[in-house]
């Protein structure tokens, strides 16, 4: 795929404040589960639901990311969801992972 997890330039630049980017990302971590469940749940009926797809894209947008962007697209276009889907988890993973390394950054 070998697109950006996130775009921090572009989100650091949408906020304009480090302080208020920290915490909005504390908030979304701790906010993740909801979107982890729907995927989780999409995994194992093997298809997507609008609900997820309208989730997953506030997350792109709001993190300014192309992987997940990416991965929506691939899933829309997709008659068998099941390669997309773990592929969108897997990115949703790697968003975590990145948001959780950023927040172990001083400010």
């Amino acid at each position: 795929m070998n697109k950006l997890t996130i775009d921090w330039f572009k989100l650091e630049a949408q906020f304009n404040h480090p302080q208020l980017l920290r915490r909005w990302l504390e908030d979304f971590l701790a906010g993740s589960e909801q979107e982890q469940a729907l995927l989780q749940q999409a995994l194992f009926k093997k298809r997507s639901s609008p609900a997820l797809e309208l989730q997953l894209q506030g997350v792109a947008a709001l993190l300014c990311s192309p992987a997940l962007h990416y991965c929506l697209q691939q899933l829309k276009q997709s008659e068998h969801a099941q390669q997309p889907l773990q592929q969108c988890w897997q990115v949703y993973q790697e968003l975590l992972i990145e948001v959780a390394q950023k927040l172990e950054q001083p400010i």
